[in-house]
């Protein structure tokens, strides 16, 4: 293996396993809470310079790092552990590092860049307000209970001719709010967009809500209010890309993807078969489209054990399904 890929695996071994609330300061380090202890504060650091990598908590104390050498420090191998690195993964580039163990020390190694994924924060309009706060009989919060979603997540409005007519879902990262998505309630014609975006490439809706989260299964749907209903998360569309893919798996938790009941999402589907996700396939009425539906019809509760139940990672069981939709 080239030098340079073997030093960029050794660093991914934790760089590709950061948790989702790391930060970056100007300095250049990513600090985070420390998964080896019971820090809450961020007191975690970890940075690269050049080929080295370099890590310390600054609550319990513990230290480790690597710099172009044929081993992995046990310390090292601990922390990718905690961090979510497989036994494969750790393995895998241990004998790497033994194969080159001759040629390691000898060679100039370029320096390894990582960028870390971030979503730069924006401001709200001056006119927005919660739709909590609307008058009773404004027609926006009215959709809002009409679509059974008021009170399942903190809703805005806006009040420019822009938006006038629209339910605005904000967007958070980190909790700071990154973006939003403002869907019409009525539009009047086909040239109407039934929604409007300010949303950042890469970006998961509801992925705070897992970043600290006990539980153990991550739902993917397609649609925002899909997500809504379910409390999970939704990557806004048909397909799911690479750093979207990344900030999911980053979580740590068992993926199941459940997609609209519809031919569109079929490459949805095989991105998800690619990762090692489950894909879910529920029972549910011809006449149900989505995780949305699916909610009104039999509640939260039981929409959510259906597509639990009936997930799965055969491939074959899986092509079958899609082929049905």
């Amino acid at each position: 293996m080239d030098i340079d890929n073997l030093v960029e695996q050794v660093h991914r071994l934790l760089l590709d396993h950061l948790p989702i609330r790391t930060s970056k300061t100007p300095s250049g380090w990513m600090t985070m809470d420390c998964p080896m202890c019971s820090d809450k504060r961020k007191r975690g650091g970890l940075i690269t310079t050049g080929a080295r990598i370099s890590y310390n908590c600054f609550n319990c104390g513990f230290t480790t790092g690597w710099a172009p050498n044929p081993t992995l420090g046990k310390k090292y191998k601990e922390l990718a552990d905690k961090l979510g690195a497989s036994a494969e993964e750790i393995h895998k580039t241990q004998i790497e590092l033994l194969k080159s163990s001759e040629v390691l020390e000898q060679e100039e190694v370029s320096d390894y860049i990582y960028n870390l994924q971030k979503f730069e924060s924006v401001e709200l309009p001056e006119n927005a307000v919660a739709v909590d706060d609307l008058a009773k009989d404004h027609p926006v919060r009215q959709y809002a209970i009409e679509r059974g979603l008021l009170g399942l997540y903190p809703l805005l409005y806006f009040d420019e001719s822009l938006y006038r007519q629209r339910l605005v879902v904000p967007f958070t990262y980190n909790n700071e709010l990154v973006g939003w998505t403002a869907r019409h309630i009525n539009p009047p014609n086909k040239q109407t967009p039934k929604y409007l975006h300010k949303i950042q490439p890469g970006y998961v809706f509801n992925i705070d809500r897992f970043a600290d989260s006990v539980r153990e299964i991550v739902i993917v749907t397609e649609g925002v209010f899909d997500a809504i209903q379910l409390d999970c998360v939704s990557i806004q569309g048909n397909s799911v890309t690479p750093e979207q893919a990344h900030l999911i798996e980053k979580l740590g938790k068992r993926v199941i993807l459940c997609p609209d009941r519809d031919s569109a999402g079929k490459e949805l589907i095989d991105q998800a078969l690619e990762l090692g996700w489950e894909v879910s396939f529920p029972p549910w009425a011809n006449d149900i489209k989505d995780a949305d539906e699916a909610v009104k019809q039999y509640g939260r509760l039981a929409t959510v054990a259906s597509i639990i139940k009936h997930s799965t990672d055969n491939k074959l069981k899986v092509q079958v399904k899609a082929k049905m939709l």
